[in-house]
């Protein structure tokens, strides 16, 4: 397995400036998962199988469609856990304003509460696994069984932060790239100047114990809205602008579906060790599908693009920061 992703599936309905909708397909599994589908279609065996993975739970309302859309996308769903009688995680959010931040009016774990991820035996030795947001609890169960990853990286979240900041902690330790936004940064590091925080996270200082118990992630990623991304490495840092678009729809999922680009570039790299223009380029492309993301509502800005426009755009992009 190149790159496994344990995340969510979900429904969720959303409100935005531009409409709302109802029953979307959603998740940081899904999200993540389309986007890296997207770079590793000249990967795949004679059966049109990725060498991608997804580990989630979904209840048996989880509708089949959505679930063909995911295999066709070539996304190999071995990993999925269906729950007899359950029902799939539900999320209603909103945005408003400049939508750089939800508003959750309501989240149903159903099925993701108490969940415990299976992996299979075959996918405990990735090249890449993913942690996509969820319980620190949750990703270390998947960590112990994946003891022959290659590179990990994780998301989190302010709520995890809150409520179970020890084992966030613990989790970041055994991680190499951390991808988290700059108020998680700033919340974690108690420090509003972002190069100082993120660099005290990556050191292990902010984290639960100090560096007397062991340093952070190699790299952070910092996400940061409309204003680009930031990366911090041992060799130096990197920082891009976001795609300029007035085409803001939907933001719900570009955090994935930028990780999980991201991660699918860093998979090709020969070592484990990224250099920066490694780093660089998978960053660039991280940014430029974020961008597709949130022009349409839940994942439909992924499924319905055409590779000639992402390129098209890609260029753009490449020429505006440039690289061209």
């Amino acid at each position: 397995m190149d790159i496994l992703i344990v995340g969510s599936l979900a429904y969720d309905d959303l409100e935005t400036d531009s409409g709302s909708v109802k029953n979307s397909l959603g998740g940081s599994g899904t999200f993540a998962g389309l986007a890296a589908a997207f770079h590793t279609s000249r990967r795949q065996d004679p059966g049109g199988t990725l060498p991608l993975g997804l580990v989630c739970a979904i209840g048996e309302d989880f509708d089949d469609a959505d679930f063909q859309l995911l295999k066709d996308a070539g996304l190999n769903m071995d990993g999925i856990e269906t729950v007899q009688g359950g029902q799939t995680f539900r999320w209603h959010g909103k945005y408003e304003g400049d939508m750089a931040q939800a508003i959750t009016i309501d989240t149903q774990q159903n099925v993701l509460d108490g969940y415990e991820p299976k992996v299979p035996a075959a996918w405990w030795a990735p090249r890449v696994l993913f942690l996509a947001n969820n319980h620190p609890s949750i990703q270390a169960h998947v960590l112990d069984q994946c003891e022959g990853a290659k590179y990990i990286a994780l998301d989190s979240m302010n709520l995890w932060i809150d409520i179970a900041f020890e084992e966030l902690s613990s989790v970041m330790r055994r991680i190499n790239l951390a991808i988290l936004n700059d108020n998680e940064v700033r919340m974690i590091a108690k420090d509003e100047n972002l190069i100082r925080a993120g660099e005290s996270i990556r050191s292990g200082e902010a984290l639960t114990g100090g560096k007397e118990s062991g340093s952070g992630p190699d790299i952070l990623v910092i996400k940061k809205g409309e204003h680009g991304c930031l990366a911090l490495t041992d060799s130096g840092i990197l920082t891009l602008p976001a795609y300029p678009t007035s085409d803001l729809v939907d933001p719900t999922g570009c955090g994935d579906s930028f990780a999980g680009t991201l991660l699918t570039f860093l998979s090709e790299t020969d070592s484990f060790t990224p250099s920066l223009d490694e780093l660089h380029n998978a960053l660039v492309h991280a940014t430029v599908m974020a961008s597709f993301t949130l022009s349409q509502f839940g994942v439909a800005g992924i499924v319905e693009l055409e590779r000639g426009e992402y390129h098209g755009r890609l260029d753009t992009y490449r020429r505006m920061v440039g690289l061209l």
